[in-house]
């Protein structure tokens, strides 16, 4: 039976340059995060939005962080079609990791909030307006960011359920419900409304052990890059990738044409193509022709990768 996990989704800044272009785009793409938390139970850790991708740290099942995954690029594209009136260039596609051990948990964990300041932008991980890192290790008495206006009053937050119908869509940007009693604030939905603070705290023990891994250097930094690389895997040209797959599909079967195949047959091809050209597990998925949610599940857990199950890792108790 499956385990809970924790799991470090992010997507490639490189392929959705055009993820944000305007302030509205920024408390669309932060307030989404709230509802796909809603929508697949799994529990957001940590998150941070800039222009171009996403960061999170999250625990529960791993089908419950595909389905996050899966919630969040469907409705950044409707979002972005709706509100562009096409899809504008724009290729937005998340991968998830498992986090193989608490050390590496650690650095995840700050990687995941430090994003905006290691990426150039002057601002501090706990002042940071779009993403969690104002929340963890802080005073009781400490506002939150969103709460504090355009003129630095202290705004107070309202349910959303005391908002009209439109002005609850407007503010989700999409038809999807959240509990009414979810509290918002100067167009946010508050992230204390589904952050687990308490487990992000649990992880480091002390807020000494926190404040060193914050002042991770580049070679921790680099760490977990690399771990994103190597679980990514490589994007070739279409044309290439079904080369690629053909090859291999005559090779083990005598055929051409991965359609010919049976799905265990498919996805035996899927193995074949990762362990022999470190291809995306996306673009296995097409070439295959198996949906990606069965060859992530497959694959993501046989040897070789980084998020093959394995036990111990969790909140340490101080």
């Amino acid at each position: 039976m499956d385990k809970k996990c924790f799991f470090h989704l992010y997507a490639d800044g490189e392929d959705s340059r055009n993820f944000i272009v305007c302030e509205q785009d920024k408390y669309a793409a932060f307030n989404r995060v709230g509802i796909c938390a809603l929508a697949s139970g799994v529990q957001v850790v940590t998150f941070s939005v800039e222009e171009s991708h996403i960061h999170s740290l999250q625990y529960g099942y791993y089908e419950q962080a595909v389905a996050f995954k899966e919630q969040y690029e469907l409705l950044t594209v409707h979002y972005i079609v709706n509100t562009r009136g096409s899809k504008d260039d724009v290729f937005f596609h998340c991968d998830i990791e498992e986090v193989k051990d608490q050390e590496y948990l650690r650095n995840v964990g700050v990687y995941t909030i430090i994003q905006p300041t290691k990426d150039g932008k002057q601002v501090m991980p706990y002042d940071y307006l779009w993403g969690s890192g104002s929340m963890y290790f802080r005073s009781p008495l400490a506002v939150p960011l969103w709460l504090v206006g355009v003129d630095g009053k202290v705004c107070e937050p309202v349910r959303i359920g005391s908002l009209p119908l439109r002005a609850r869509q407007s503010l989700l940007h999409s038809k999807h419900e959240v509990p009414s009693d979810w509290l918002v604030c100067n167009g946010f939905l508050l992230p204390s409304n589904y952050i687990d603070v308490s487990l992000f705290e649990q992880i480091y023990g002390s807020f000494n052990r926190y404040r060193v891994f914050l002042g991770n250097g580049r070679a921790k930094n680099e760490t977990v890059q690399l771990s994103m690389a190597q679980s990514r895997g490589v994007e070739v040209e279409d044309i290439e990738a079904r080369r690629l797959c053909s090859e291999s599909c005559y090779r083990m079967f005598g055929r051409y044409d991965p359609r010919a195949l049976s799905s265990l047959q498919r996805l035996e091809l899927a193995m074949d193509i990762r362990r022999q050209h470190r291809l995306s597990l996306r673009q296995i998925s097409t070439v295959v022709r198996l949906p990606e949610r069965e060859v992530r599940r497959y694959l993501d857990r046989s040897a070789g990768t980084r998020v093959e199950a394995q036990a111990g890792v969790g909140p340490e108790k101080d």
